[in-house]
């Protein structure tokens, strides 16, 4: 920006400003001031849109099938193979949920629905479905459907003999899950960022793992405050317990879409744990309607592919089928939530440079957390 200035210069048209020898101090001085930029304006290119992201990840897909394989394979592992059940245990567990005599009826349709849960989940529940871990892990359709049967007949049930060796089996079969996760989304993440800057494959495993040991404290702590703040308050006056339950759920949301994007700082940037949750609040703030409609249309497709993958009964070999279209479903969505990571992580950071430079150009303090 440069500044042009004058004394007593006119605008076109006006008459002309006469001062004689005596009037110059008298006389007020006219100041005109014309403003030119002389930078021309920098044009960011606009971020990736919602609908270029799932057509990239389509493509991505399309042209590497083999990306499917991941997914696919765990399927046919969890339909097929033994399985490793804990079932004496949760029946164990369930009768000790009994309904007890003279209380409100609809407490106890409550109590047998609870008992029914715990009867369904004894029958269905595998071990082996903790390879497809949350929130990082290989997708699998097997892994939330629990089938007690294929096309070949019942499969081989195996149970540990304890409590403790159930827990330890789970945690086991996290940990690998975390593993086979890790390398899917690096191959996933290779189809729209170069090679050599995505991370390595063990260093995502550990982050991932950090990750989800995080994600499971921060849950079990926040479920178990609500459920103290919600029980005192219900007490109170049950229409505040309600409230406050919604206020939980609320935040507990909000959390999960700010925090959704952190595996891709993750795999993409290599960011450490903190700072990935950081970068993923930060596009998502940067991007909150975007962000949002992306990650609902996901959960969208997701609910309603899975409502079709759900038709063929589980010893059907239209099953089949179904694990094949869930895995390219998968493949496809979160290939393209990387390409709208990288893409509207990327445009954030161009803002925020041209941001600071401007800042620091007129002199300007730059907000916190901006630097």
């Amino acid at each position: 920006m440069c500044l042009l200035g004058g004394i007593g210069r006119r605008r076109p048209g006006a008459s002309p400003l006469r001062f004689g020898p005596g009037d110059l101090g008298n006389r007020p001085r006219v100041v005109t001031l014309r403003i030119v930029d002389t930078a021309a304006p920098t044009t960011l290119k606009p971020p990736i849109g919602i609908m270029a992201a799932l057509s990239a990840g389509f493509d991505r897909i399309a042209g590497h099938p083999a990306l499917i394989l991941p997914p696919l394979a765990l399927d046919l592992l969890l339909w097929f193979a033994p399985q490793l059940r804990a079932t004496t245990l949760i029946q164990g567990l369930a009768g000790t949920v009994a309904v007890p005599s003279g209380i409100d009826p609809a407490l106890a349709e409550q109590v047998q629905a609870v008992q029914q849960g715990f009867a369904d989940l004894a029958i269905r529940f595998n071990i082996l479905s903790a390879l497809s871990a949350v929130p990082a892990g290989v997708p699998s359709l097997m892994a939330s459907r629990m089938p007690v049967a294929n096309p070949l007949g019942l499969p081989l049930a195996v149970e540990p003999g304890s409590l403790a060796t159930a827990a330890a089996a789970w945690v086991f079969f996290t940990l690998i899950g975390l593993g086979m996760g890790a390398l899917f989304h690096v191959l996933v993440a290779r189809q729209v960022a170069p090679k050599e800057e995505t991370a390595p494959v063990g260093q995502a495993w550990g982050r991932f793992i950090a990750l989800s040991a995080g994600m499971y404290g921060a849950l079990l702590a926040l479920m178990a405050v609500a459920a103290i703040v919600v029980s005192v308050a219900t007490l109170l006056l049950p229409l505040l317990g309600a409230a406050l339950m919604f206020i939980i759920f609320s935040i507990g949301f909000w959390l999960a879409i700010y925090l959704a994007f952190t595996p891709h700082g993750i795999i993409r940037y290599r960011f450490g744990l903190w700072k990935a949750m950081r970068e993923s609040m930060r596009v998502v703030r940067w991007n909150m309607p975007y962000s949002v409609a992306f990650l609902a249309l996901v959960m969208l497709a997701t609910y309603a592919a899975g409502w079709v993958w759900a038709m063929p009964v589980e010893n059907s070999w239209l099953c089949l089928l179904a694990i094949v279209g869930h895995a390219f479903v998968s493949a496809t969505l979160i290939t393209a939530s990387y390409a709208f990571y990288q893409g509207r992580h990327e445009w954030m950071v161009a803002m925020r440079r041209a941001f600071l430079a401007k800042a620091a150009a007129a002199g300007m303090p730059v907000p916190r957390g901006e630097e």
